[in-house]
């Protein structure tokens, strides 16, 4: 059908060129009588066309130009909401910068014998618990191994593994981690233990309490001064249940941690600490 068209196309311009041509040539040899109708009538179609072919010219023209400027407003619109989702996310990091600020000054004032070095959470240890998290800090920044992690909270772990930019810290709830703790209440002393059914709850326990032990639900569990990673008086969680060992003649208290491991981002690290802390001197998150 396009074919047909064109070859219509060029009949219609070769008889209308042939039409001016011979109109030319009895203009020449004097023959100017033909009438003026006759020459007009057998132009009539072709101006016709030409006007046709004008007016589609002018209207590609006009949708090109339209096209043209719904294509600028679109890249003006993109533009506008690539700078709007910069300046989201530029407001997000603000915020985040803020928290984390407020955070290690919190920290700051509440143990102002400690230096720190804040760190981001980059990776966590597969399975049905937290034993395991990576920071984005190693010892470029002065982390060490055995060097503690906590939070505004409380106690998150202790550096195990140490690379140039990252590090591997041992949360409360590895296993065969226990750590030195006392009663702030009453002064009782124990020790961590977290088997894996506990574990997958986000939950551990203090064991070799004594039998006669004056602790209730709710109290504060803190590190105490016998180990040598933790300073003391770091809040560990608080007491949700109190069960008789009779095997052991002890009391069993399970703790639920003061810190909220499933939206750990930001902690911090322990480089150094004057002195460990009194039993009795636990800090309030």
């Amino acid at each position: 059908m396009k074919y047909i068209k064109n070859k219509i196309f060029i009949v219609s311009l070769t008889l209308a060129l042939s039409a001016v041509v011979a109109f030319s040539v009895f203009y020449f040899m004097g023959i100017t009588n033909l009438p003026v109708s006759a020459v007009q009538a057998a132009l009539a179609p072709f101006q016709k066309m030409f006007t046709e072919v004008g007016e589609s010219i002018q209207g590609y023209s006009i949708y090109f130009s339209n096209m043209k400027a719904l294509y600028e407003e679109n890249q003006a619109l993109k533009e506008q909401i690539e700078q709007l989702e910069k300046e989201r996310h530029e407001a997000e990091l603000a915020v985040g910068e803020n928290a984390a600020l407020r955070d290690y000054l919190g920290i700051r004032d509440r143990y102002e014998s400690f230096s720190v070095v804040g760190a981001q959470v980059l990776g966590r240890s597969d399975g049905t618990y937290l034993q395991y998290i990576t920071l984005d800090k190693g010892s470029a920044s002065g982390i060490q191994e055995n060097m503690p992690v906590i939070t505004k909270s409380g106690l998150v772990g202790y550096v195990c593994d140490v690379s140039i930019n990252s590090c591997r810290v041992s949360t409360i709830f590895q296993y065969d981690t226990g750590v030195g703790v006392y009663v702030q209440s009453s002064g009782d002393v124990g020790l961590t233990d977290c088997p894996y059914k506990m574990g997958e709850q986000g939950l551990l326990r203090v064991i070799y309490l004594p039998e006669n032990a004056k602790i209730e639900i709710g109290d504060r569990v803190v590190t105490g001064d016998l180990g040598d990673i933790y300073p003391s008086g770091l809040t560990l969680g608080h007491v949700i249940e109190i069960l008789p060992d009779t095997y052991n003649r002890s009391l069993t208290a399970t703790i639920r941690p003061a810190v909220d491991f499933d939206s750990l981002k930001q902690v911090y690290v322990i480089t150094g600490f004057a002195e460990k802390q009194q039993s009795g001197e636990a800090v309030e998150p």
